[in-house]
């Protein structure tokens, strides 16, 4: 069994096995010599491969050497900029006990008022108040058909009707203004300025833990030697550069101004996309577009929120109104059949009055004729 060895394991390749040819018998001496020949040809050809394969070998370590050294580079790097940055689990467990607290905080006393039955009675308010106003509305338009008809005639209001009405105007003046303020603010809606609002309690409930965690003893002692450590190869690396910087006792920049140069001295965040944005025009027109794209987004989404709103409310209106003139017309047909029954009924009655005196008047005239031939007789 062949051996591993640590680094790349390349399998040598088979050695070609000489060829060897059957000579005469009478040639034998001559022959041998050729055959000394090949054998050393073929050595020199299997020392040859075997030197090529052991430079690729090397020539790959050194690459793959090389690759770990800037791997280390950057991960050096990466610490002296934020010394936690690999240390995922407490940021994890930070970010939970944030949303934990942010939870725990939005919870408010648990009472015993039952879960739906404060929207089925709103949402029954309002039935009732679009019934109201639809009639409200049918009823003006039919006194605005009627004209000047009734103009003669006495109107009687009660105080209810009058303070319905004042009541139903309001409603009416803030669902209007209402409209207009959504119709107005198309470029960002209830929905992404709660998630927005969320994201950012969340932000700063992190953030605010972040700073508890790093206001410990311990962490400031650790961050003030950063900071001393850092202020001392600015230093050295200004002094360098021919600056004449001023160290205190605890090897901290007495002025940091010394270390400013000509032009905006600002440095972005390693690593941010800020950072990248300001660096490369591409990262920046790509960000330019997603805001672009999220902006149209959010107006289509406020628009057909709007016009949805709106069109439920006419069909809503349409319904009711179209309900009550059914329900009018019932009422006026079963009127008019009552009263067609009641004529009908009236003139059967006169029918049978007037046939009963006919009779009666046909019964005496008969008696009378009766009567006077019975006295004519005698005679």
């Amino acid at each position: 069994m062949q051996k591993m060895k640590f680094g790349l394991n390349v399998p040598a390749k088979k050695k070609a096995q000489p060829t060897f040819n059957r000579h005469n018998a009478f040639t034998r001496q001559g022959h041998q010599d050729d055959e000394v020949e090949e054998e050393e040809q073929v050595q020199e050809q299997s020392k040859a491969k075997s030197k090529s394969h052991r430079t690729a070998i090397n020539q790959q370590l050194s690459s793959l050497k090389t690759a770990s050294k800037k791997v280390s580079e950057e991960h050096t790097k990466a610490l002296e900029e934020d010394p936690n940055i690999f240390d995922y689990d407490a940021v994890y467990d930070d970010l939970k006990n944030a949303e934990r607290k942010q939870k725990e905080a939005m919870k408010t006393a648990d009472t015993k008022n039952a879960r739906y039955i404060q929207g089925l009675l709103e949402m029954a308010e309002i039935r009732k108040r679009d019934r109201l106003l639809a009639e409200e509305k049918k009823v003006a338009r039919e006194r605005e058909a009627e004209g000047d008809a009734f103009a003669d005639k006495e109107a009687f209001t009660t105080d209810a009707y009058k303070k319905q009405k004042e009541e139903l105007e309001r409603i009416e003046a803030e669902e209007r203004q209402r409209e207009e303020q959504a119709a107005k603010k198309k470029t960002m809606t209830s929905f992404y300025r709660q998630v927005l609002d969320r994201k950012e309690a969340s932000h700063l409930a992190f953030m605010k833990a972040l700073e508890d965690k790093s206001s410990s003893p311990a962490v400031e002692e650790k961050q003030k030697q950063q900071e001393a450590d850092e202020d001392l190869k600015l230093a050295e690396q200004a002094r360098r550069e021919g600056k004449s910087v001023r160290l205190n006792a605890s090897n901290e920049i007495v002025d940091k101004r010394e270390l400013l140069g000509a032009g905006l001295n600002t440095k972005p965040k390693y690593g941010t996309f800020g950072s990248l944005a300001l660096t490369d025009a591409r990262i920046r027109d790509r960000q330019q577009e997603y805001e672009e794209y999220k902006r149209k987004k959010v107006e289509e989404y406020e628009s057909k929120k709007y016009t949805g709103r709106h069109d439920e409310r006419e069909r809503l209106s349409r319904e009711v109104e179209r309900q009550m003139i059914e329900n009018r017309q019932k009422e006026r047909e079963e009127q008019e059949q009552k009263q067609q029954e009641f004529e009908k009924k009236v003139a059967e009655k006169r029918t049978t009055d007037e046939s009963a005196m006919s009779a009666r008047e046909r019964y005496l005239a008969r008696k009378k004729q009766k009567l006077e031939e019975g006295s004519k007789e005698p005679s």
